[in-house]
């Protein structure tokens, strides 16, 4: 299971579109060494395939990942959005969903996907922690919350 560090948590992040988003914030899994160089571009490609847009009761999210083979350290980066970005939904591509928290997975080796997958999943069940995401302002809180509820 990927573990939350502090270093990966992003607030107030800028950007115009999903393909920016994902840029931005696999840079800074790239730049603390926990992926490859090939990790982004192969993030966007996926996205623009495989959807990972979701809405939520109270939030709407983004958990964009790829392949192990670009991955060098399992992790999660949260990024909170200063404003919301469009993703295609995961379910429905013709569906958009505007999402404020982007949960970026760098997951190597494929059976753990599942286990990473349901940890943030789980999270998006609960009221409390959907709450507590959205009314965390500074990276401080993001960082405690996301500690807090993704295990």
């Amino acid at each position: 299971m990927a573990n939350i560090h502090e270093e990966l948590i992003l607030v107030d992040v800028e950007a115009e579109n999903y393909e920016e988003v994902i840029r931005k914030v696999g840079k800074t899994l790239f730049d603390n060494g926990y992926v490859k160089d090939t990790y982004i571009d192969a993030v966007v490609g996926r996205e623009a395939e495989f959807p990972t847009g979701l809405h939520l009761d109270g939030i709407d999210i983004a958990m964009p990942h790829t392949a192990g083979v670009h991955v060098n350290i399992p992790a999660v980066c949260v990024a909170k959005l200063a404003k919301p970005v469009v993703f295609s939904h995961m379910g429905d591509p013709d569906t958009k969903v505007d999402a404020t928290l982007i949960f970026m997975m760098a997951i190597k080796n494929p059976d753990e996907q599942i286990d990473t997958l349901q940890a943030v999943m789980g999270v998006f069940t609960n009221k409390e922690a959907i709450a507590e995401l959205n009314a965390a302002k500074t990276k401080d809180e993001l960082f405690s919350v996301a500690k807090k509820y993704i295990k």
